[in-house]
């Protein structure tokens, strides 16, 4: 074999690589724009399904005391009101819940036990 025929192997060995390149780049370019378009679908229903409705957004502030300088028995009635608090939130929301989904409700929710 001569060399003009390596030359021209070789030329068409490497244009054919760079080739594939482009190729492999291109399909990755597309894969990713269809990836962050599914992100996008996916964060607008996401961040939809944070409003809550009913609720005005102007929530009463709440103004909070560093415990160091509460009394102990105040910050322990602080706290378990707190927590009363948001168990009955977590109540009602799972009550809603379940209303709107149709599923059985617990009588210990519907505080029928």
């Amino acid at each position: 074999m001569s060399w003009w025929f390596w030359i021209l192997l070789w030329v068409a060995l490497c244009a054919l690589a760079l080739l594939f390149v482009v190729y492999l780049g291109f399909r990755l370019f597309r894969q990713v724009k269809a990836t962050l378009q599914d992100f996008e679908v996916a964060a607008g229903k996401l961040g939809s399904g944070f409003d809550v409705p009913g609720s005005t957004g102007a929530a009463e502030p709440r103004t909070i005391v560093s415990g160091v300088f509460l009394d102990p028995a105040e910050a322990r009635e602080i706290y378990v009101s707190g927590k009363a608090e948001r168990r009955e939130a977590r109540r009602l929301k799972r009550v809603a819940r379940r209303a709107a989904a149709g599923q059985r409700q617990s009588l210990r929710d519907v505080r029928l036990s």
